[in-house]
């Protein structure tokens, strides 16, 4: 294992603070410029955040305390951050608290003991506020040309509001400025889809960890013939990323394909020499996702010409990689880049090719394009139609279905996931991948 890739718990939230405050800071304005947003409010519920509220916590903050309530101001090419909160010891670092003297708060306690930083004498001058007047007051003066609020019938990554969190806001914007409430639809997809360049280099690692723990659950430390279950190659895989401090955010899976038997996943089914396995196995680590299917043939006895065939078939998959990352073009939607690739690949004597690649990064399955479903290889509403943008990471994922000649031409699916990285208008194999099949000797 290559501890370079390791990070412990207390470095996690140090890197996830330093992405966080980077992202606010250096994105975050170019996006509101890009959607044109002037005003960006973002409200979630403690344990019902919804996906922008849980972009938008550090470290520190598991959950949102009781409401959360931001508001991003982009006015003159200058971007303020607030919460509507009184002042944390971490919140000030990310955003400026606005509710100073909130009622029924002991303010002359809280800031000679906990805020000594604040000036206590101009707090004592302020009227006591509650969440819904300071928002009012903050709307008011700021007199935004737009409102932007997380509703979306697109996705539901850009739907974080509730109805009652909506009603709330209704009710503490005046009037006048109701005609001026819209989606924020843009918004929040791009916020949520966009990574930094910090944010790769840490998905680099991620997805190379990843990789590691995969490559030792194919090996004899963990797999015996004959003795070893899926449940135990699969719990390992968890166990191992949760021992490393990452987070599993699926269950694992480790599928077997046998002659006679093209799919097996009973976790108390025996690994047996002569099989073929498949694993899919991803975490979060520092706030990010990896996610990677890779494939494994555990040694047996005269398979010389299978494994040669089974090879044969890994290098189909690479080809698929190949032309799928070929047709990613910048402004394409999801279903343009998978009729693209799917016809290159028939085209090519690809028999059976299926491309089932999604958006990920902060999410295992995150917002941006949908390229083509598990059950749906001709054309996905919605998020298919969703276009393509630079600076997007996916878990490239598809599978081959092909003719495996020495189990007398069984049909079995060979499958691969891997992270890509969309920049500079080309694909970019973060972490590396699997470029032959894994041998268990």
């Amino acid at each position: 294992m290559n501890k370079k890739h390791v990070i412990n718990l207390q470095d996690q939230f140090e890197l996830r603070d330093k992405l966080l405050k980077h992202r606010l800071e250096e994105l975050l304005p170019e996006l509101m410029k890009e959607t044109d947003t002037d005003m960006w409010i973002v409200i979630g519920d403690e344990y019902n955040e919804g996906p922008t509220i849980r972009s938008l916590l550090p470290s520190s903050f598991f959950h949102a305390r009781r409401k959360a309530i931001f508001i991003f101001v982009y006015q003159d090419n200058e971007l303020k951050r607030y919460i509507v909160s009184k002042p944390d010891f971490t919140i000030a670092n990310f955003y400026t608290p606005i509710l100073l003297k909130p009622p029924l708060f002991d303010f002359e306690m809280f800031y000679n003991t906990f805020q000594s930083g604040y000036d206590l004498d101009m707090i004592r001058s302020l009227p006591v506020e509650d969440e819904k007047a300071c928002i009012k007051r903050i709307v008011n003066e700021i007199n935004p040309e737009k409102i932007s609020i997380d509703v979306s019938t697109l996705t539901p990554f850009s739907d974080g509001l509730s109805k009652t969190n909506y009603d709330f806001l209704l009710d503490c914007i005046d009037n006048i400025h109701h005609d001026k409430i819209s989606s924020g639809e843009n918004m929040a997809l791009r916020w949520l889809e966009t990574r930094t360049e910090l944010e790769l280099d840490v998905v680099k690692s991620i997805v190379k960890l990843t990789r590691e723990i995969i490559l030792e659950c194919y090996s004899r430390k963990v797999i015996t013939p004959g003795k070893t279950t899926l449940g135990q190659a699969r719990f390992f895989l968890m166990e191992r990323a949760m021992e490393l401090y990452g987070i599993p955010w699926f269950s694992a899976t480790v599928w077997i394909r046998r002659n006679g038997h093209p799919h097996l996943d009973s976790d108390s089914e025996v690994i047996k020499k002569g099989d073929l396995l498949h694993c899919d196995f991803g975490f979060e680590y520092a706030g990010l996702c990896s996610d990677v299917q890779e494939m494994a043939y555990v040694k047996g006895e005269n398979d010389e010409q299978l494994i040669k065939e089974l090879e044969g078939i890994h290098n189909i998959a690479m080809d698929l990689q190949n032309i799928l990352a070929d047709s990613f073009k910048l402004g394409m939607t999801g279903n343009e880049i998978l009729q693209n690739a799917l016809t290159v690949a028939k085209g090519k004597g690809i028999k059976r090719p299926m491309i089932y690649t999604h958006p990920i990064g902060l999410f295992g399955h995150g917002p941006g394009p949908t390229i083509g479903s598990f059950t749906n290889q001709k054309f996905v509403k919605g998020m298919g139609e969703y276009k393509l943008f630079d600076n997007t990471l996916y878990a490239m994922e598809l599978n081959i279905r092909e003719e495996v000649p020495s189990w007398n031409n069984q049909i079995i699916m060979y499958g691969q996931e891997i992270e890509v990285v969309f920049i500079n208008n080309k694909v970019e194999f973060l972490g590396g991948r699997q470029q032959k099949l894994h041998i268990i000797y």
